[in-house]
Formats: C-alpha cells, structure tokens, sequence
C-alpha cells in the first residue's frame, strides 16, 4: 500500500520550482473548467464547505453592502462555473454547506474534505495530465516564521507555460500571518493541550481547558453553526487567525474570500492551510503523544445523533464516500470508500513557533492548586468533570464598537458568587476550585476579517477572530442571525485578583474590548451580552 507523503509547500522557494504547487496548480485549472453543477468541480467543492450562491448576502440595510461576496458578483469564478446552472436538489441537500465549526468534529470533517479533493486532484493529475503518481497536496506551515508569507506560486501572474496562475486569487488581501504571542498574532501554543475534549482522559497532566474548549472543541451535535461557543483551541488559533489574516481587507474595507467561510474554500489557499492544520492534528496525536475522544458520540459523528454521516462526492455521478470521525482517525490507516488509504506528513514536530509551552499554558491543575498554596502531587489529582455551570453576572446593556472599542462593568450576583469564593478557600487536591469563564455572546456585525483584544481589570485575556461574523448576522440567514459566541477561560486572572487583593469576594469585573482593524462605514460590532460563568468541577 502506498503512504503519500503531504510536504511543504515552501521546498524550492514556494515558487513553481515546487513541482507539488506545480501540479496543484495544473489540476485546480481543470476542476475550475467544469461547471458548478459538476460534482468535481471546484466550485461544487467549495460549496461543501460553504456557499452565497443559494444563500446570497441581502443588500443594505441593516448590514452595509457586502454583496461583493455573493458568488455571482465574485469575479475569480470564471465564466465556465455556470452558476445558473445548479445542481439538483437531492446533490445540494446531501453535500452542500457541510463544513463543521464551532464542534468537536471540526477536526475529523476537514480531514475527510481533504482526503476527498486530494484524490480528484491526483486522479486529474496522473490520467489528465500525465503527472506523478504519488502527488499529494501540500501544505503551509505558516508558524514557521521564516515561512509565514504566502508562498510565491500564490501570487505569480502567470504558470512557467506563460497561461493565467489559478493559484492567483484577486479578492486575497493578507499576503502574510503575524506569528507569536502577542495581541492579534497566530501561534501553536494550542499543540501544548492534552484534552481532547471535556470526558477525554489526557495522556499527562496539560492545561486542558486553559485557552478555550479543550483541543478538539466542546460536545455538540451536526454543527454547521458559527454560533456555537464550543470553538476548540486549535480551530480558533491558529485557524481561524489565519483565515482572517489571509482574507483580510483591502483599503476600501472589503473582505477577501479566505476570511469568510461562505467563500473561503474558492481560495486555492484554503486547502494548503487545512492541510497544515490537519498537520497540527497528526504531531498532536503522533508526537504528543495525546488521545483523541474515545466517547461512541464522536466516534460515530452525528449519526449517533440520528443524522447522516459525513458525505463527500466521488465521482461526476456524485457518488459519495460516507465516513465517520472513527474511519479518519489515523492517517496511515484511513476508511476511504471501502479500502485503507495512507498518508503522512514530511515534518511532524510537535510545534513550529512555541517551542516551550509559555508559563500561561504550564499552569495546569496542579500549578493552580500550588499558586493557591494547595500541597500536592500529580498522582494526587484526579482529571474533574463539570458538575454544574451558573451564571454569575452578566452586563445589561447592548455594546456596540462603532469606534473600535468598548469599555464596561460586569456586577458579579452576590448570592452566585459565594460558591466561587468558598471554592477557592476549600481548595485542595480533592476539591478543584470553580473556574471563571466570560462569555460574549450574539456578537454580529460583517468584519470576518478583524480581531478583538479582551481585557478584564486592565489584565490582557485573549485575542479572538470573528471569522464566520457576517454569515452568523444576516437576518433570515441559513444561521438565524444568532450572532457568534466566544467563551474563554479567565480562571487565571481571577485567581491572581483574589490572591493580589487578598479578597474571595469579588464584586464587579471591568471590561474592555477593543478591535484590531477599522470598521467599514456604516457598520459596527455589537455584543448582545457579556456573561461572567462559574464552572464547578469534581474529581
């Protein structure tokens, strides 16, 4: 059996001398030929992901025109899509607006979509253009900071044959992801996780939940919702930083396909960057050392839901390739339409960036429970669960950052914050103190592109990325004008502000907010409500 091996789209340069971007680039063409109704097009493809075809953006008011996104005012889709030529209903039902986010099948569905396109290109590759057998897709490893431009072959003018570059898309404007750990910057400090997912057992003691919702992303069901707060770590940063970083804006404020999902996949980028993500994933598990879920829910997908498994097109029939997370887990013995398909990557360290996990990250349980004064061991702790989650204080008022930012006062209950300040007095191996999370929810507004800073007490939290914004804010859209959520762990300023006031009982929390870009005229970022959550864990 052949094991394909995914290299780096930097070897040679990122030029064209890099005979994989070469090849991709030969072989996008030819999907980009056949029409939108074609199951193997490259327009049908990136559908699956997510569309404004069916599902076009509204003109003005009550969001400012974003209509330049609509598919059939995009102008990198060529003449030969025909998008006035569907699909039928049974294929759009089955395949189209599939992508997951926001879920702990993130991870597993993304990797399916690969594999899926990875064959089309390589079947056009060997039998159309008389190219190598065992071409695989490349990837870009963005956190290596001396690879963090978008590599060359992306934006030449031509192919070395002197015809038009595929690979070049007019509507990318980031040309470059600002690494390191910082405000606004994408890094991997996710790889240092050891938990999967809230009931997964870590392979050693880790942070866990320090940065979002675990690794993988929190339980949820089918979930083609940016809504969802249950984003995993390693989907919010460096994903979705990425994707805002590379669509970016240009100087009119207009939005590039990468930085919206219902575009992003018509960017040839799109699956160099999944494929350094799915990269991320195999050093995770390979040299980390670290499980997947094992619960039958994530296993199954969401079939064990009563929904269908993940579906692919195959053929221009639109035969699918129907998989679960279970049949995708290890890439050397992938379940690909009924045999074992094998691939690896040429680099699996661990981290490109953060080499050593930063202090923040090394505070797992135990160093929380040594910072409060708790003596113990390892082999003390037992992983805890979440027994409950209450809602300790909320914000009363609708935010709205129509000049980058926001400031306010989030009251803490007085009766809902005892368990907090009684967990944190009773702290000891066998008593895990309640963690703090803060919660932005029905955040709307259509900057895919920006970034918001959080503060609490003056105290950097978290830079997040509103990828996924305009999609989640269109009244009657396909996600109900929900808004996004980010929820975020502050379990480590609220500690350091009790032991630095030597006070448990807490009153209030003052927050900041800021954005990274400026807002289009016209528009602004709302958040419908900040929530303060107690989260209380047993052993």
């Amino acid at each position: 059996m052949t094991t394909f091996t995914r290299r780096n789209a930097w070897n040679n340069n990122g030029t064209f001398d890099n005979s994989d971007l070469l090849w991709y680039a030969k072989a996008v063409h030819v999907m980009q030929s056949l029409p939108v109704n074609h199951p193997n097009s490259w327009w049908f493809y990136a559908a699956i992901h997510g569309e404004f075809l069916l599902n076009p953006i509204p003109p003005p008011p009550p969001l400012p025109d974003y209509t330049y996104l609509n598919w059939v005012n995009i102008s990198y889709i060529s003449p030969t899509a025909q998008l006035n030529t569907l699909p039928s209903q049974n294929l759009i039902t089955l395949f189209w607006n599939q992508c997951q986010h926001g879920t702990w099948y993130f991870l597993p569905w993304h990797r399916g979509y690969l594999v899926a396109i990875e064959n089309i290109l390589r079947d056009i590759i060997v039998n159309q253009l008389n190219g190598p057998a065992d071409w695989a897709l490349p990837y870009w490893n963005y956190l290596n900071k001396s690879e963090n431009k978008i590599p060359p072959a992306f934006t030449a003018q031509f192919l070395p044959d002197n015809t038009p570059n595929p690979l070049l898309v007019p509507q990318r404007y980031g040309l470059r992801v600002d690494v390191g750990n910082r405000e606004n910057e994408a890094n991997d400090e996710c790889q240092w996780d050891t938990i999967f997912s809230e009931d997964s057992t870590p392979a050693q003691p880790g942070p866990g939940d320090i940065y979002g919702y675990y690794y993988g992303g929190g339980e949820t069901e089918f979930s083609h919702d940016p809504n969802s707060p249950e984003t995993g770590d390693l989907e919010q940063n460096p994903h979705n930083f990425v994707h805002g970083m590379v669509g970016g804006q240009n100087n009119k404020k207009m939005l590039g396909l990468m930085g919206v999902p219902d575009t992003a996949a018509l960017d040839p980028v799109f699956y160099l960057h999944h494929a350094n993500i799915d990269r991320m994933w195999t050093a995770w598990n390979v040299t980390g050392e670290n499980e997947n879920s094992t619960e039958s829910s994530w296993l199954a997908g969401p079939s064990s839901q009563g929904n269908s498994l993940f579906a692919m097109p195959l053929d221009a029939a639109g035969t699918p390739w129907y998989y679960s997370p279970e049949d995708v887990i290890n890439t050397r013995e992938l379940k690909y339409s009924g045999s074992i398909y094998s691939y690896s990557y040429d680099d699996l360290s661990l981290t490109s960036y953060d080499k050593t996990p930063p202090k923040k990250v090394r505070e797992n349980i135990l160093g929380r429970l040594n910072k409060l004064g708790v003596i113990g061991t390892l082999k003390d702790i037992k992983m805890p669960k979440i027994t409950n989650s209450e809602l300790v204080g909320a914000s009363s008022d609708l935010l709205k950052l129509s000049e980058g930012e926001v400031n306010t006062t989030v009251l803490l209950d007085t009766n809902a914050w005892k368990p907090v300040s009684k967990s944190f007095l009773k702290a000891s191996v066998n008593d895990i103190p309640d963690e703090i999370f803060i919660q932005l929810e029905g955040v709307k507004g259509g900057g895919d592109a920006n970034f918001l800073s959080i503060y609490v007490n003056q105290k950097f939290v978290k830079s997040i990325s509103l990828f996924g914004l305009l999609a989640a804010s269109i009244k009657n859209g396909i996600h109900g004008d929900a808004g996004l959520t980010f929820k975020i762990n502050i379990t480590n300023i609220i500690d350091d502000l009790q032991l630095e006031n030597n006070v448990v009982d807490l009153n209030s929390l003052d927050i900041r907010i800021k954005a990274k870009n400026p807002i289009p005229d016209g528009d602004e970022i709302r958040i419908g409500r900040i929530g303060i959550y107690r989260v209380e864990k047993k052993s």
